[in-house]
């Protein structure tokens, strides 16, 4: 049968332009704007989708057996909806002495105790990485393991003073128990166990309170606090310990002193040497072929020398002692031996008396005095020219001298005056002013060897 044209235009144009509304309507229905977040990061996509797991294949997203997908994978996608991946993490839970391990998209700790069958007391704790965390307040989603540890508020006792404290915490260690229970702890208080200690159920600490001292050193005060019972232990745990002959006020082994007032003496003690010169002695020798009134040095003399060791005592550096130990000789002087003349030789010598002969001659310091405040002198004789004033343990009454430009003098008398120096004596009308030195000779012949001064004084 032959279908016209016409009623073909009739049916076929009205049927294809159905099918291309339809066309339409399943582009526009499939075509769709969305935003996925996965473990809280948010990405918008566009794309051709029924259900949300067309999304995920769409966007190349894997979806694991246990993660949660909000809204389910088979639900119909809808023009601008979020879709929301959170991926699970495998979380271990260390509580009441056991682990509990279980694989979770939770992120929320106290949902992850309850899926454990765990609950927390008031006063418990729940630490994450090591660190105390808010059961209420989620995890990041970035951690694809999660360990979690229940610290349970345990009972402990301190004993502080003499007095029991019963006290509560939940604190892995002592220290940290203490602190949550308003209790601080100064760096020398003395706490057993140590601050350190894991807390365990009916712990026994004991808490021994430091004291404030001041310690007076050399170099000036220092304070600090210290839990030693006694000074010397105060002083070790400062750094200070007693060392030698080191003490301290109050002494060691007393108990620290109410007022916290201590002083430390350094001491130190050093052993020295002290030499000292030791005179050495002049002797005269006689020498036979030497003139009278000459001298030579036969022998040069040596100083000894004496040691002594002496033990010093320092207090914070300064000397407060010194000991004689020992004392010796430890080198004995030398006399100095000089040699002097006994070879007397008669000499001469012409003067305005004529040739005199001598056996000394001395330069002598040569003054004058008279018979005005007193005529007879020291010898008995009447005070006039010829009498010398002497000093007779060098020069014996009845020497005889002769002084040029005065004449003969004989010694009969004495005066205030040296070894080496004459008065010549005159009565009142003869006087004559002497101050001068000049030669005194000695008449020959020389008084016998057991008067002779063989060594006259300079």
């Amino acid at each position: 049968m032959t279908v016209k044209p016409r009623l073909l235009r009739e049916f076929l144009f009205p049927l294809l332009a159905v099918l291309v509304g339809v066309a339409a309507l399943l582009n526009l229905a499939l075509h769709k704007s969305v935003t996925l977040v996965v473990d809280g990061q948010s990405q918008p996509y566009t794309v051709y989708a029924i259900t949300v797991n067309d999304l995920l294949r769409s966007a190349g997203v894997p979806l694991g057996a246990q993660d949660r997908l909000t809204p389910p994978g088979d639900a119909w996608l809808a023009h601008g909806a979020q879709v929301t991946l959170e991926r699970a993490a495998a979380v271990q839970i260390q509580a009441d002495g056991q682990m509990y391990n279980l694989v979770s998209p939770e992120r929320l700790p106290i949902n992850l105790l309850a899926l454990s069958g765990l609950t927390l007391n008031p006063a418990d704790q729940l630490l994450w990485l090591g660190q105390p965390v808010n059961p209420t307040q989620a995890l990041p989603y970035w951690q694809n393991s999660l360990s979690l540890q229940v610290q349970r508020d345990v009972p402990f006792t301190l004993e502080e003073n003499g007095a029991s404290l019963a006290l509560r915490s939940s604190a892995s260690s002592l220290g940290q128990a203490l602190w949550e229970n308003g209790i601080l702890l100064y760096a020398a208080d003395r706490l057993t166990p140590p601050p350190g200690a894991p807390l365990t159920i009916g712990l026994q600490a004991r808490l021994e309170r430091s004291r404030l001292v001041t310690v007076q050193t050399q170099a000036g005060a220092l304070t600090l606090r210290t839990a030693g019972a006694t000074v010397g232990e105060a002083l070790a745990q400062a750094g200070l310990a007693l060392q030698g002959l080191d003490y301290s006020l109050p002494a060691a082994d007393a108990p620290l002193p109410e007022d916290g007032l201590i002083r430390l003496v350094r001491v130190r003690e050093e052993v020295i040497i002290e030499q000292t010169p030791l005179e050495f002695e002049t002797v005269y020798q006689a020498v036979a072929d030497m003139d009278l009134d000459t001298q030579s040095v036969i022998q040069t003399g040596e100083y000894g020398l004496t040691a002594q060791r002496l033990r010093l005592r320092y207090e914070d550096g300064v000397e407060v002692a010194r000991t004689l130990e020992d004392q010796w000789q430890a080198r004995t002087p030398q006399e100095r031996i000089i040699g002097y003349g006994t070879n007397i030789v008669m000499r001469s010598v012409e003067t305005a008396d004529g040739t005199i002969y001598y056996w000394r001659a001395l330069t002598m310091w040569i003054t004058s005095y008279n018979d005005k405040y007193g005529t007879i002198t020291a010898s008995g004789q009447r005070v006039r020219k010829g009498l010398v004033g002497v000093l007779p343990q060098y020069i014996p009454y009845g020497t005889m001298m002769y002084v040029p430009g005065y004449g003969y003098a004989e010694a009969a008398d004495t005066g205030n005056i040296t070894p080496r120096w004459i008065d010549l004596g005159y009565t009142q009308a003869e006087y004559v002013s002497w101050h001068q030195y000049s030669t005194v000779y000695f008449i020959w012949p020389p008084p016998p060897p057991e008067l002779m001064l063989w060594v006259y004084p300079p």
